[in-house]
């Protein structure tokens, strides 16, 4: 979108019409990072309930690695995809467990 953050951007979430409640328990529609922000945390909350061991940098590179590429034209941007990054956290999981039986 045209209202997104300043300066270098590593992944984006949708900030552009996402359902949210407003006071009174309405749904409103709203855009802007205080929409798409929440739903890095998000991920990287599930992420460190599947393992709380995970450093500030490797949940940092779980989210962009399953992040998706999208096309722009004059260039490519990261999209925030959770089912991605959580697999491949299970997918690494599942390599360290077979490893810790060697």
């Amino acid at each position: 979108t045209s209202f997104t953050s300043l300066g270098k951007v590593d992944i984006y979430g949708n900030g552009f019409e996402v359902e949210s409640y407003v006071p009174g328990g309405n749904r409103l529609k709203l855009n802007g990072t205080s929409m798409s922000s929440p739903q890095v945390l998000n991920l990287a909350a599930k992420l460190l309930a599947l393992d709380p061991s995970l450093s500030t940098a490797q949940l940092r590179q779980l989210i962009i690695d399953g992040s998706t590429g999208k096309d722009l034209g004059s260039r490519t941007i990261r999209l925030l995809n959770p089912a991605a990054s959580i697999a491949l956290l299970r997918r690494e999981q599942a390599g360290n467990d077979m490893q810790d039986r060697d």
